[in-house]
Formats: C-alpha cells, sequence, structure tokens
C-alpha cells in the first residue's frame, strides 16, 4: 500500500500576522513557518499505518516556493519513505491545488490519501473533498480514528452531533484531526541523515496542470474594531433593550 501525505508550509500560529500596507496579501518579514500541525497529524498516522504493514511507504508531497523542501526534509526525517516537491511560484487556489494532487496521486499509484482536515490559516476545509471528488475515490471526513483490515478502512468520524462509524475501501482519502495520532519528533541523527536525501521535483507545467484560477484574492483587510460592551443592571433592563432593538 502507498499513502501519499501532503503536507503545507504556515505561519506558526503563535505568530501574529500583519498585512501589508497595500492590503495585498500578508507581510512575510518576521513571520516564523512552521508544518501545518494537521497534516503532521496525518503524517504521524500515516507512519503507524507503515509500522504496522512493513510493505506499506509513506509518500509526502508540498507544493510551492523552494523553501517547502525543507518540510519535506523533516518529514523524511520523520519517517517517510519519499518525497516529492512540486515547484508552483505563483498563487494557486484550493482547486489547483486538487488538481496537482490528483496528478500525484494517480502519476504514484496510491492506494490512500491522508490529508489534514485544514490548513492553519485559511482554514477553509476545501482540499480534501476536492482532491476525492477528482479522484473519484470515498471521502472520509474528519477522521479520528482508522484502521485497515485488507482492503476495508473502517473510521471513527467527528460531526456536529457527535461521532459516526464509515466504513469503505480502499482507495480512500481521509481528512483527519490533530489526535488520530501523536505527532513525530525529530531527531538529531534522523535530521542528518533527511539532509543528504534527494528530494525530486517537477513543475506543474510537466504534470500538464491547469493552473488558471477561477477565484482571486483582491485585497485582504482587518476586521472592524469591535464596539465597547455596554453593562445593564438587570436582565429587565437587556429584555428592554433587545424589544427596542426589534431582536424579541
Amino acid at each position: 500500500m502507498k499513502i501519499l501525505v501532503p503536507v503545507k508550509r504556515v505561519i506558526d500560529p503563535s505568530f501574529k500576522v500583519r498585512l501589508k500596507p497595500d492590503h495585498s496579501g500578508l507581510d512575510m518579514a518576521y513571520m516564523k513557518m512552521v508544518t501545518n500541525p494537521y497534516d503532521e497529524a496525518a503524517l504521524a498516522a500515516a507512519l503507524q499505518f507503515k509500522e504496522q504493514d512493513a510493505k506499506t511507504q509513506v509518500l509526502t508531497v508540498s507544493c510551492g516556493a523552494e523553501d517547502s523542501v525543507e518540510t519535506l526534509r523533516t518529514t523524511l526525517a520523520m519517517g517517510a519513505d519519499e518525497a516529492l516537491f512540486i515547484e508552483a511560484r505563483q498563487a494557486m487556489s484550493t482547486l489547483v491545488l486538487a488538481r496537482i494532487l490528483k496528478a500525484v496521486a494517480v502519476r504514484e499509484n496510491c492506494d490512500m490519501v491522508l490529508i489534514g482536515r485544514q490548513g492553519m490559516g485559511s482554514d477553509g476545509n476545501q482540499a480534501g473533498p476536492m482532491l476525492a471528488m477528482l479522484l473519484g475515490w470515498p471521502f472520509v471526513p474528519f477522521a479520528e480514528t482508522l484502521t485497515i483490515e485488507g482492503r476495508r478502512v473502517s473510521a471513527r468520524c467527528k460531526t456536529d452531533h457527535g461521532f459516526e462509524m464509515l466504513e469503505t475501501t480502499l482507495p480512500v482519502l481521509a481528512s483527519v484531526e490533530i489526535g488520530i495520532a501523536a505527532p513525530r519528533y525529530v531527531s538529531m541523527p534522523m535530521l542528518m541523515k533527511a539532509k543528504k536525501k534527494q528530494i525530486p521535483s517537477v513543475t506543474a507545467d510537466e504534470l500538464g496542470i491547469d493552473m488558471k484560477m477561477n477565484v482571486a484574492v483582491v485585497q485582504l483587510r482587518e476586521p472592524p474594531e469591535r464596539r465597547r460592551g455596554v453593562m445593564l443592571p438587570d436582565s429587565a433592563t437587556l429584555v428592554e433593550r433587545l424589544r427596542d432593538m426589534q431582536i424579541i
């Protein structure tokens, strides 16, 4: 079995983001970049399957600028077998990213894609469903546990009302929650070994991907400053105010 794990380089969630003066995007000058925590969880789950079956291979892939190679090198140090860098310097919509990942999954004959539920920052939760649709594979959303027996896959998935159990067969795409597996930590010896490994790269054009975007970010702006709250003496006054505002 071959498992594809897309990984994304994101701004450290502990850093406060700032906008460029012209509002064209985020000011990245002093931002610390890390691997998306949800993708780290997906990789940890894939490595668990590898430990259960020695024949399982884990391939990580990242799209973007050259600095994404270091993110992939970290995944190799964690235990991934292979890594692939997709060079795409221009901005990408989620649909374009899904097209790229589909091309990689087909080219590499993958049986499973494990993807983080969302990317920190965008929080769109779109890449997984779009990729599953393009591949024509079953989609398992918000998985908190995953088990594989032969070709059968079982998952415990988070919902708005609690949990549900889903069953399907390979090939399958699952978007995972952070708690699905304990994160893997990188030891210095493994990191030094990973630095010696060659990470192949291809461009989106070489994969034959249509990079045309139907959606583009025109401008980013900070939310309006929240007005100061008003303290009311009692509940009767609150009800009267709400009636005046025609809320009740």
